[in-house]
C-alpha cells in the first residue's frame, strides 16, 4: 500500500459539493500545494479530442504535471466545457486510464512543489490514491443545491437547471457505481455536509478538524 512521504490532506466528494473550493482554501491556510485531480482527467480528455476518438490513443498521451502551474494555458484550454466534462467522466471509468494517472497523483503527493505538503481532491483520493493520508475529508451536499450552485458558478441561464440536475444525477451514479475506484466515504474520513453552510463555515469546520487531528499543523493555522 502506498505510503506518502509528505503530509497529505485528502478530500473526496460529489460533483459540485464544494470540495475543490475547500481544498484551495485549506492549501492557502497551510501553505500546502493543491492538486485538483479532476483536472488531470480533463487535460487527458482535451488532448484526446485533439487527436481522434480512438480510446486506445489515451495510452499514448502523457501529462506533464508542470502544466498545472500554467494558469493561463489551463484557462485557454476551457477544461470545464460540456464536451470535456462528459468525456473526462467516461474515460475515468477505464482501468488503464486510472492506473495511468495514479502514478502522477502519487508523485505530486510525495513531491509537492513547495516541499511542505499537499491538499489533493478528487473521487478516490482517500480510498486508493493516498490511503494513508494524515487527514481525510468526504464532502457532499443535497443534489438540488449542488445543481443550483453549478448553474451559478458556470454563469448559466436559470433554464439550464434541469439539465444540470440530470447531469449531476448521472455523474453521481457513474462515480459511485463504477467497478474501478468508485466514490466512497472511507471510515476514517471526516464528513462535511455543505448544503446549508457557506464556504467560510465549511473551511472553519475543516480547520477545526485538522487542529484536533494533527497538533503539528497548529503553528501553520
Amino acid at each position: 500500500m502506498f505510503q506518502n512521504k509528505k503530509p497529505v490532506i485528502a478530500i473526496d466528494g460529489t460533483a459540485g459539493s464544494g470540495k475543490g473550493t475547500l481544498a484551495k482554501k485549506i492549501a492557502k491556510v497551510l501553505n500546502f500545494d493543491h492538486l485538483d485531480t479532476g483536472l488531470l482527467y480533463r487535460i487527458l480528455a482535451y488532448e484526446f479530442l485533439k487527436l481522434n476518438k480512438d480510446l486506445e490513443m489515451l495510452r499514448e498521451i502523457n501529462i506533464d504535471l508542470n502544466i498545472l502551474l500554467d494558469k493561463k494555458k489551463i484557462k485557454l484550454m476551457n477544461l470545464r466545457s460540456e464536451e470535456i466534462t462528459k468525456i473526462s467522466s467516461e474515460i475515468a471509468r477505464l482501468e488503464f486510464v486510472r492506473e495511468k494517472l495514479i502514478s502522477l497523483q502519487r508523485k505530486f503527493a510525495n513531491n509537492p512543489p513547495s516541499g511542505i505538503g499537499s491538499v489533493i481532491d478528487g473521487r478516490d483520493i482517500t480510498s486508493v490514491i493516498v490511503p494513508n493520508a494524515e487527514i481525510k475529508f468526504y464532502i457532499d451536499a443535497d443534489i438540488k443545491i449542488r445543481a443550483e450552485r453549478r448553474v451559478s458558478q458556470l454563469d448559466l441561464p436559470a433554464s439550464s437547471y434541469n439539465e444540470i440536475l440530470k447531469d449531476l444525477i448521472q455523474r453521481d451514479f457513474q462515480d459511485k457505481r463504477r467497478k474501478i475506484s468508485p466514490l466512497i466515504k472511507t471510515a476514517d474520513s471526516q464528513f462535511i455536509n455543505t448544503s446549508k453552510i457557506n464556504e467560510s463555515e465549511v473551511l472553519n469546520k475543516a480547520i477545526e478538524h485538522i487542529k484536533k487531528k494533527l497538533i503539528l499543523f497548529s503553528d501553520c493555522i
